[in-house]
């Protein structure tokens, strides 16, 4: 059964995906939205799988892919600013949320050993 965490860090991760199309939305760099769209996406859907796990191994190997696509994620939102694509008070936003994530994954790879 998910801990109190595990379940916010779920949620955090599909608020954050949400934040991020909104904010991308459709344009003409279609390669670089698709990239980090896809990031905040397959962030939430990590921390998904581990809730369905239950070997844990395959939760924690969940768990550590989950925390790459928080950087990935942070990555392209900071790339975001050079090519002009967000602004750097949002881009300082999204980059705290999944900074804020990833630590917060890290606490719940902790609880399940």
């Amino acid at each position: 059964m998910p801990t109190i965490e595990h379940t916010t860090a779920w949620q955090q991760a599909r608020t954050l995906a949400d934040e991020v199309y909104a904010q991308f939305g459709i344009s003409f760099d279609i390669d670089y939205e698709n990239q980090t769209c896809s990031a905040a996406t397959l962030l939430s859907k990590s921390l998904a799988h581990s809730f369905g796990e239950e070997d844990k191994g395959e939760q924690r190997r969940a768990l550590l892919q989950a925390r790459g696509y928080c950087g990935d994620l942070a990555a392209m939102i900071h790339s975001g600013i050079k090519l002009k694509k967000i602004t750097p008070e949002k881009a300082e936003i999204l980059i705290k949320k999944c900074d804020e994530l990833s630590d917060l994954i890290q606490v719940v790879m902790k609880q399940y050993g």
